[in-house]
């Protein structure tokens, strides 16, 4: 058996085409402006909440059905339509041009899946079955999401500015790593409740502040 390969996508600036206006089309459209996609929107019809991202400019709405001429200068497509053919014609266009493509609820027509995930800050946390079941990804993450509390974000972020300090002020690579691992040794993040993530911020804080004098 085979499996999937997982990796994440620089959006940054890129365009996204996403095909169909409705509350799963808005609700993939808001993934991608998160993520800083420039997204192109092709529908005949839109939610309000599309159309309140439209007027505030976080959408290039096309207002027709979609057409080939609408996948030029895309770098990846999600398809949301209730139209069978149509999911189907798109699928074909984004395989033979080379376009990653996801057709929501078709793993057989999808070139890649979009996981359930968990967004704190810079650190996600993505979940998938591999078009298995959707319905186990989203309830794992439900019960994850309990767990995984925003303050891990904000430790993830101090993590980040350590780390580029540490890269500016430590040449040698082994003391570099020693210096990130010493902070956070196998087994820190295990039952971490808030008194033991006060000490890890601390700690990382008092690291930093050190680095700088």
């Amino acid at each position: 058996m085979s499996y999937f390969y997982p990796a994440v996508f620089k959006l940054q600036g890129r365009c996204c085409l996403v095909v169909g206006g409705g509350t799963v089309a808005a609700r993939k459209a808001a993934s991608l402006i998160e993520c800083g996609a420039d997204v192109r929107l092709v529908s005949p019809h839109l939610t309000e909440e599309l159309e309140r991202e439209v007027e505030r400019g976080k959408i290039n709405y096309i207002k027709r059905g979609f057409e080939k001429v609408d996948l030029e200068g895309v770098y990846m497509v999600i398809c949301a339509t209730d139209n069978a053919e149509l999911n189907r014609k798109i699928s074909e266009y984004c395989e033979a041009l080379h376009i990653p493509v996801n057709v929501v609820d078709n793993p057989e027509l999808s070139s890649f899946y979009v996981p359930s995930v968990i967004q704190r800050g810079p650190l996600s946390i993505s979940i998938t079955t591999g078009g298995n079941s959707p319905l186990f990804a989203r309830r794992l993450r439900e019960e994850l999401e309990e767990e995984i509390s925003q303050e891990y974000g904000e430790l993830v972020m101090l993590l980040g500015q350590m780390r580029c300090i540490v890269q500016e002020q430590i040449h040698d690579p082994s003391r570099r790593r020693k210096a990130l691992e010493d902070i956070l040794p196998p087994g820190s993040l295990a039952d971490l409740d808030e008194e033991k993530m006060e000490s890890l911020r601390r700690r990382v804080k008092e690291c930093i502040s050190s680095l700088l004098e």
